[in-house]
């Protein structure tokens, strides 16, 4: 049992961050219609992602990859990220309501949440000090990284396993057991199923906290129990990662050529965005600098936050406090991930290969190489800058006692305003319910759909995704979806099919399978579809809701 005064401080813990959750979500997220509002392109790919992966469990599909998207592709949820650990969260929403979208939003909640929870406790082991690892929560939860993300990137959102991975690695070598490194594997595991990118991230965190701990700080097991309980993690890991990792071999590593230009660098690190406070001062004085919140390079960490961690690295080094002193860790995961987040050097730039640099060498790992974005690093600069800022404060409430703690709520406010974000160009989402159109589609026998206009490897390559969420309707197969890449006989085919009405489509549909096309009379490039189409006796009009109509192809002995 907690004592009360405990259960009052964790309460009023657990208030503040719902309060703060409440005011920094608004501009990115519609509280009105949690169970209908959505922003198009990859919150809508993903929204289609959780849904396919609780609809495989739920229906019992034979193959989870050989999803419902880029037919007759194989292996088609391997052009993008699985998110099957972030599926678990949403599995039971979706089963009871099948409502993909109420479900994607209560994960979306549910990061945020997590994320304050799992800093908060991390940085509380260190500090024993509830505001300053009210600090710590605050800074890594509401950061701008988040926000940047948070549009359309919930695996960039579902980092919270990270902090509880130091947690429970800690535990396992205070006092080493097979539960406590089962634990430790199982966080990795849920880290690394919700996103690759995670799990490189989580990879990288977690290895240069145990060289830190056996290296720096001299911990020891002893060396039988610790290789057999490496053996038996990387057992546990592999077993439960390997059936998932392994339909990605089909994926190219980019060069560096485009890592480099996905790379950080210190304007972005440190030059408030236009769509903050202080840029929109900086441009309302006529200065330039401020980035546009889109684009992977606006990671603005945050001035507040980068003197407290700063002070914090001091105090660290500093400070007779034995757990204290321990959060020198977090000086180089910060400066490891800085390095890292700088991506490859002019000279793998200029070769077109990976030599020696930091990011380099991870590129040369089997695995680690489809880590294309190297700004994304950023996460792990947040985190450690979080909890080097609760050891200043933990610090300054010991010296300073109340005026120490007014200085941390003063903090909080400064943290939260520097990431708050203004005018956001998106605005909040809005409901995006599935046209009636793909719903007549589920009374009708099964066949492969191709929603028109295809916009698949197009500048409006996007709006891809809201043919995805569509299918959730159905869960027939369909041409469309996003890909992270575009195998050249899908391209093939996706540009015979684009010559629809004529007769060269209607032949490569009936070659591949495709029984129905949705055509929206309204969107972008349908203009002219229709009327030859309708007149085609290559297609029959199945039905027409308001724009969209629905034809199934003629087959070839019927015309």
């Amino acid at each position: 049992m907690l004592p009360a005064r405990c259960k009052l401080t964790l309460t009023a813990v657990a208030l503040a961050y719902a309060a703060a959750g409440r005011v920094m979500l608004a501009p990115i997220f519609n509280f009105n219609h949690i169970a209908s509002a959505s922003y198009t392109g990859d919150a809508r790919a993903f929204i289609w992602t959780l849904a396919w992966d609780n609809h495989a469990v739920l229906a019992r599909v034979p193959s989870l990859f050989n999803a419902n998207k880029l037919y007759p592709l194989p292996n088609a949820l391997a052009y993008g990220e699985h998110l099957f650990g972030i599926s678990l969260f949403t599995l039971p929403i979706y089963a009871l309501t099948r409502n993909p979208v109420l479900a994607y939003n209560i994960a979306w909640l549910l990061a945020y949440a997590l994320s304050a929870a799992c800093v908060h406790f991390l940085a509380w082991r260190y500090t024993r000090d509830h505001l300053a690892s009210l600090v710590a929560g605050m800074a890594f939860t509401f950061c701008f990284y988040r926000f940047h993300h948070g549009h359309g990137h919930l695996n960039l959102m579902s980092g919270f396993w990270i902090p509880l991975s130091f947690a429970a690695i800690d535990r396992w070598i205070a006092r080493p057991s097979w539960p406590r490194l089962i634990i430790v594997a199982d966080i990795a595991v849920l880290q690394a199923l919700a996103a690759w990118y995670q799990a490189v991230l989580i990879a990288v965190a977690d290895g240069l906290f145990l060289l830190w701990a056996f290296v720096v700080e001299h911990r020891r097991i002893q060396l039988a129990r610790l290789v057999l309980h490496g053996a038996g993690a990387m057992a546990i890991g592999a077993a439960c990662v390997w059936p998932f990792a392994s339909h990605y071999f089909i994926l190219h590593q980019e060069p560096p050529r485009y890592a480099a230009g996905s790379s950080a660098d210190l304007i972005g690190w440190f030059v408030p965005p236009e769509n903050t406070f202080a840029g929109q001062w900086l441009l309302a004085h006529g200065l330039k600098g401020p980035r546009y919140i889109w684009g992977e390079l606006t990671v603005y960490l945050g001035w507040t936050i980068v003197i407290l961690g700063a002070a914090g690295a001091i105090g660290a080094l500093r400070t007779g406090d034995t757990l204290l002193r321990r959060t020198r860790f977090f000086i180089a995961l910060g400066v490891v991930s800085a390095v890292l987040a700088l991506g490859p050097s002019p000279g793998e730039v200029a070769s077109g290969r990976y030599g020696w640099s930091p990011f380099g060498l991870l590129s040369h790992v089997p695995g680690l190489s489809l880590f294309r974005i190297p700004a994304r690093y950023t996460e792990l600069i947040n985190l450690a800058l979080a909890v080097l800022a609760a050891t200043a404060c933990a610090l300054l409430h010991r010296r300073y006692a109340i005026l120490g703690q007014a200085v941390s709520a003063a903090a909080i406010a400064l943290i939260l305003a520097e990431s708050y974000v203004v005018n956001f160009p998106g605005g909040q989402p809005q409901p995006h319910p599935v046209p009636t159109v793909y719903k007549y589609l589920a009374t009708l026998p099964p066949g492969p759909v191709l929603a028109l206009p295809d916009y698949a490897n197009t500048p409006l390559w996007f709006d891809e995704a809201d043919y995805q969420y569509f299918s959730t309707a159905h869960w027939y197969p369909m041409v469309n979806g996003d890909s992270r890449e575009w195998p050249p006989a899908f391209l093939a085919l996706t540009r015979r099919l684009k010559t629809f009405p004529g007769a060269d489509a209607a032949a490569a549909m009936r070659e591949s399978g495709v029984a129905y096309i949705v055509v929206h009379g309204l969107k972008p490039g349908a203009g002219g579809l229709i009327p030859p189409a309708l007149a085609s006796p290559d297609y029959r009009l199945i039905a027409r809701f308001s724009s969209d109509y629905l034809f199934q192809v003629v087959p070839a002995g019927v015309r």
